[in-house]
């Protein structure tokens, strides 16, 4: 694409009209060709880059729109999950499911409802360990250093 930078405006500025443009439905090419970004990708990097700084309603607008988007995405999977099941198709249910499931998993993200995952770590020491057998032999009547199987008895 070989477009042209609007005059005049900072880089700030084209990146949140072409923020606005993309929110109000304009394709990445037609927002780079707008703007006068190299190419979609460029503009998509711009966007992004503004959405990072942008802490006001802009953003936030954005973000409704993107998130009334991924409801409509979800809305439409739905019908189509319950209209395959309802004339007994199965084939191609999965994938309609695995489709419904990534548009919810978008919606969580752009929300940031992701939960965190935690990892606990529990270090046991070799003493631990052999005081816990000590004490599993000992409930057992067993003591320490008395522990001979059948086969050396005999």
């Amino acid at each position: 694409m070989a477009s042209i930078k609007p005059d005049g405006i900072s880089d700030r500025e084209r990146a949140l009209g072409a923020m606005k443009d993309r929110r109000d439905g304009k394709t990445w090419a037609e927002v780079a060709d707008t703007w006068g970004y190299q190419d979609k990708s460029t503009a998509c990097r711009a966007v992004r880059r503004v959405l990072e700084r942008v802490e006001g309603e802009t953003a936030d607008d954005y973000r409704e729109v993107i998130a009334a988007r991924y409801e409509a995405l979800w809305a439409k999977s739905w019908e189509a999950i319950s209209a395959a099941e309802s004339k007994g198709q199965l084939v191609g249910k999965s994938q309609l499911v695995a489709s419904a499931r990534g548009v919810l998993d978008s919606l969580a993200k752009l929300q940031g409802l992701q939960a965190s995952t935690k990892s606990e770590v529990t270090v046991v020491t070799r003493t631990a360990i052999d005081s816990e057998i000590e004490a599993l032999l000992g409930k057992a009547g067993i003591r320490p250093g008395d522990e001979t199987t059948d086969t050396q008895e005999k």
